[in-house]
């Protein structure tokens, strides 16, 4: 990469991340210097002559343009799938059960790309209260890219895009010479509109009851992603949810949420006369509640717990946590246990938790490992550790569906990691999916490829990983024909 341009470089992430909160650090500098660079080329600028025109004033249609680019508009139909389940099962029934009937139902798709998630959003509202709805329902999407607005509203797809589309939400699209075009109806109940998340919000986000924001914040800087949600939160109706990407949470961000489970997927929810965990007194601390929505379609248990963020661990606990994982190493399961249970109640980060998790199913204390992994996940859903222990302690009771949901979701967290690949290998191989079983024991021999045969892995040799995978790889592949 040119050195000028290398030089030039954070002046201009800098400003992309001030203008657009659109902030790349290291893992994606190579991509935006390339692109400066091409763009540099075509203009016939040198880069500092480049810079300077996007740093002042006359820049800004050229630094929107790089925001355009650089920015990764691709999305899906029902798109993290458990999401839109627990839209269907839990948070429009449990809305239509508290709203009145002549109040409409106000959606917004916050970054919506080319407005698969918007019309996602239509769908279940229709499957919900039908065509036409019984009740007023209003969506609306946003994004930065006035180009990936203009796609949105044309409403025709084809591809990948389509690829999550169940059954029952097939009959609201329409067949068109350029693929398949959402139907008349759902489109109707979505508005696109340009909006740069880092403004004012617009004049219709207020009294919100559903805000999808998923994949965005991965990009924006700490502060600024505080002062979105903090904005989304004051948009948002008392009961309103936000619905966050995967590989997002709220945890040590802002803690006025409630965090509600559905079947595995955690949303959070604004709840009346919330008070920050700073402002309550222990005798406060809100406690693990169950309880179940009886407007819902199909009876769902909805858990409750505890806010989207706690207090900063204090050191102590985190040497604490260090020596606990020595003792794990060392086979000392009861005595690392023991430790962390001398950590003071209000300091049992998610880390501390998981750790605790992994002990007790170390020591085939199932129900113990099942809750504290639970706990964990509840105050930051990015614990790869506890959806390890909840996948393995699946695969104990041969439960492959969710053992394959639960590895997943780690793999998505460590996707470097060997031994996660190998056992979601397994429960893929155990449900009969044969592609996938196939694609994660090739997988975990690459990850395998520079270690030691001899080298343990959560107490496995990695050479009897490696010969497993091989083998059953010869095994799938007899029974395939090749």
């Amino acid at each position: 990469m040119n050195t000028e341009l290398a030089a030039q470089w954070p002046f201009i992430r800098d400003r992309l991340a001030t203008q657009f909160g659109l902030y790349l650090d290291e893992s994606r500098a190579i991509q935006g210097q390339t692109m400066v660079a091409n763009r540099s080329l075509m203009l016939n600028l040198a880069p500092d002559a480049y810079t300077h025109r996007l740093l002042n004033n006359g820049g800004a249609g050229e630094l929107y343009h790089l925001a355009e680019q650089l920015a990764n508009h691709e999305t899906q139909f029902f798109r993290n799938s458990a999401h839109f389940r627990s839209l269907r099962e839990h948070v429009f029934p449990t809305l239509q059960a508290e709203r009145s009937p002549l109040r409409p139902i106000r959606c917004w798709s916050a970054g919506c790309a080319t407005g698969e998630e918007a019309y996602s959003m239509a769908m279940v509202a229709l499957h919900t209260w039908g065509a036409p709805p019984i009740r007023p329902v209003q969506i609306w999407g946003t994004d930065l890219s006035h180009t990936v607005l203009e796609q949105a509203r044309h409403g025709v797809y084809r591809g990948r895009t389509l690829n999550n589309i169940q059954p029952l939400y097939r009959s609201w699209f329409e067949p068109c010479a350029e693929g398949s075009r959402v139907g008349t109806m759902a489109r109707s109940l979505v508005q696109f509109e340009q909006h740069n998340l880092l403004d004012a919000l617009p004049v219709w986000a207020h009294e919100l009851d559903v805000v999808f924001c998923q994949n965005v914040t991965i990009y924006f800087q700490l502060a600024t992603c505080k002062r979105l949600i903090e904005r989304i939160y004051n948009a948002l109706a008392d009961g309103g949810y936000l619905l966050l990407g995967f590989s997002e949470s709220l945890w040590g961000i802002f803690d006025q949420f409630e965090t509600v489970e559905v079947e595995g997927a955690f949303i959070y929810r604004k709840t009346r006369n919330r008070v920050s965990r700073a402002a309550r007194s222990p005798a406060t601390q809100p406690q693990v509640a169950h309880h179940s929505v009886g407007a819902t379609k199909k009876e769902q248990p909805i858990r409750v717990v505890r806010p989207a963020s706690v207090a900063p661990v204090r050191q102590t606990s985190v040497r604490a946590l260090e020596t606990a994982r020595a003792l794990r190493t060392n086979g000392e399961q009861r005595s690392a246990l023991t430790l962390l249970a001398q950590i003071d109640p209000d300091q049992r980060s998610p880390d501390v938790l998981a750790l605790t998790a992994q002990l007790h199913a170390d020591l085939g204390q199932r129900e113990q490992a099942t809750a504290e992994a639970r706990r964990a996940l509840e105050l930051d859903v990015m614990q790869d550790t506890a959806y390890i222990v909840l996948g393995m302690l699946d695969i104990e009771r041969a439960a492959w569906d969710a053992a394959s949901q639960h590895l997943e979701r780690a793999l998505y967290i460590v996707p470097q990691s060997p031994t996660v690949s190998f056992y979601l290998a397994e429960s893929y191989r155990h449900q009969g999916r044969v592609a996938p079983a196939k694609r994660e024991y090739r997988n975990t021999l690459r990850k395998l490829a520079d270690v030691s045969p001899t080298a343990l892995l959560d107490g496995v040799a990695a050479g009897w990983l490696r010969s497993t995978c091989e083998r059953w790889l010869a095994v799938l592949d007899s029974a395939a024909g090749l």
